[in-house]
């Protein structure tokens, strides 16, 4: 079975290209900063965010390691990004979020929260360009998951038909704490 990372890697790859610039709003353990890496080569850039320390280390190592330089980092909260990154606006191709708390860590309390993340999705709008993506992987399992989740859902929802194609992805024989991935992406203004 295809797991929810790989899924949004499948449709994050479908917008994304060499020389981009692209958002890992989640870093965490750098795995999906790698993956943006990859996808935009060295003429591109990741910007990585993450509110932990430990998180944005981790990211380095997996990019040091890969002998991968293209990666900006930002310690701070996601939802600060439309102010952190106004540089940037109009001009992203993709932006990914792996939501819940930091696999391999100790400490489970720090976890994403729907505020904080409607706030970084509010901050997608403007950021990304013509065309671009947003996906999130939405972990329903652990404390406050499932409300994140709704919340994102919600979120995606509302947007216009006319300007995005949304589509949401589930098992729907598995636990209904099974992880969810959400996609958008926009459409083009410019006639076919």
């Amino acid at each position: 079975m295809i797991t929810s990372v790989r899924l949004a890697h499948l449709l994050l790859k479908e917008c994304i290209h060499n020389g981009d610039i692209v958002i890992d709003a989640t870093a965490g353990n750098g795995y999906d900063t790698l993956f943006l890496s990859d996808c935009v080569g060295d003429a591109g850039t990741v910007i990585a965010i993450d509110i932990q320390a430990e998180a944005i280390n981790a990211t380095r190592q997996v990019m040091e390691l890969h002998q991968r330089s293209n990666a900006l980092y930002i310690l701070g909260d996601h939802a600060a990004m439309n102010d952190a990154l106004k540089e940037y606006e109009g001009n992203i191709a993709g932006i990914s979020f792996n939501l819940g708390y930091l696999p391999g860590a100790i400490d489970h309390t720090i976890i994403t929260k729907s505020s904080s993340t409607i706030s970084a999705l509010n901050a997608c709008l403007t950021l990304l360009h013509e065309q671009g993506c947003i996906s999130v992987i939405a972990y329903r399992g652990h404390d406050h998951g499932l409300e994140e989740a709704h919340a994102v859902e919600q979120w995606m929802h509302a947007l216009p038909s006319q300007e995005w194609h949304v589509v949401s992805i589930s098992a729907i024989n598995q636990s209904t704490t099974s992880p969810v991935v959400y996609f958008a992406r926009k459409k083009s203004l410019r006639p076919q």
